[in-house]
C-alpha cells in the first residue's frame, strides 16, 4: 500500500481521484488517498511521507502556484508531481512552467478520459524505477506463489507488518512461510522485511532526505536503527549511500541474495 497525495479545491475533481485510487491497484496493493487542504499541509505531508505521488491542483488558492510548487519539490524530492486541473481556459505558457517546476505531468480535470489518465499516471509513477525493475525480475527467480506475496510487500513503503501479518498475506502459517522461503532461496522473512523498509529508506534518501526523517516515515525506532540496519547490509552510512547507487545498488544486491545474477538492476537503460 502507497499513499497518494492530493490538493484541489473542485469537489468534483476530488471525488474522480478518490474513485480512481479505490479501483486501481498494483499487484493487489491497495493505496490509501491524503486529501490536502493548502499548500503548506500538503508540503507537510510530502515531508513526513513515503509518498510516491501527489496530484495537485496548481491554481489552488487562485493564482498559479509557482513558489509553492518549488518549495514542495525542494523539501519533498521523491514525490512526483502531478497537475490536475481544468487547463483548457489557462494559458499555454503555464505547461511549460510547470514542466520547468519539475512536475512529470499534466492532466486535464474537464476531459472525459481524465479517470483514465488518473489511473494511467499511478501506474506509472507507483510502479517504475530501479525497485519494480527488481521486483519484474524476481519473477524469473522466484516461484510464482512466493512472487504473489513477495511482489506488494517489496513495492509497499507503508506500514511495518510482523511475520505472522506476512505469512497471513501469503496465506499459510508463519512456520510454513519460513518453510517456503527457505526452498525459495530466499532471505528469512525477517530479513525481506528489513530489507524492504531499507528499500524505500534509498528511495528517500536518494533525494536528500536525512537519516532521521526518513526513520520516522518508515517506521524505524530511530535515526540510529536505521543507521545500524543499513550499515549491517551494505556497510555504508545514510550519507554514503546516494553516490554510490543508492536505490538501484539496494535493489541489485537484493536480487542477487534471492538468486538473480547479472548485470545491476536497470543497467541496460542506463547506456548511451
Amino acid at each position: 500500500m502507497a499513499d497518494i497525495l492530493l490538493l484541489s479545491s473542485l469537489p468534483a475533481t476530488a471525488e474522480r481521484v478518490r474513485r480512481a485510487v479505490q479501483s486501481e491497484s498494483a499487484g493487489g496493493v491497495f493505496h490509501t488517498l491524503r486529501a490536502a487542504r493548502g499548500w503548506a499541509e500538503l508540503t507537510a505531508l510530502a515531508s513526513a511521507s513515503a509518498a510516491a505521488v501527489a496530484f495537485v491542483d496548481p491554481y489552488h488558492g487562485g493564482a498559479f502556484a509557482a513558489a509553492e510548487i518549488r518549495l514542495l519539490r525542494h523539501r519533498a524530492p521523491a514525490v512526483a508531481l502531478v497537475a490536475l486541473a481544468d487547463f483548457s481556459r489557462s494559458p499555454a505558457a503555464d505547461a511549460f512552467s510547470l514542466a520547468l517546476l519539475g512536475v512529470r505531468a499534466m492532466v486535464c480535470a474537464g476531459r472525459d478520459d481524465g479517470s483514465a489518465a488518473l489511473v494511467r499516471c499511478m501506474r506509472e509513477h507507483l510502479n517504475g524505477g530501479p525497485l519494480d525493475e527488481m521486483v519484474g525480475a524476481l519473477a524469473g527467480v522466484v516461484p510464482a506463489g512466493v512472487h504473489r506475496w513477495l511482489a506488494p510487500l517489496l513495492r509497499s513503503p507503508a506500514g511495518a507488518p510482523t511475520v505472522p501479518e506476512l505469512a497471513r498475506a501469503a496465506g499459510c502459517s508463519p512456520r510454513t512461510l519460513r518453510r517456503t522461503v527457505q526452498a525459495a532461496g530466499l532471505p528469512t522473512p525477517e530479513q525481506l522485511l528489513a530489507w524492504r523498509r531499507l528499500l524505500h529508506a534509498a528511495r528517500l534518501l536518494d533525494d536528500g532526505r536525512s537519516a532521521d526523517s526518513v526513520a520516522r516515515s518508515l517506521d524505524f525506532s530511530s535515526g540510529s536503527a536505521l543507521r545500524k540496519s543499513l550499515k549491517q547490509v551494505t556497510g555504508l552510512r545514510p550519507r554514503e549511500l546516494p553516490t554510490r547507487g543508492g536505490l538501484r545498488l539496494l535493489a541489485t544486491l537484493l536480487l542477487r541474495r534471492c538468486g538473480g545474477v547479472g548485470a545491476p538492476v536497470g543497467a541496460s537503460r542506463t547506456r548511451a
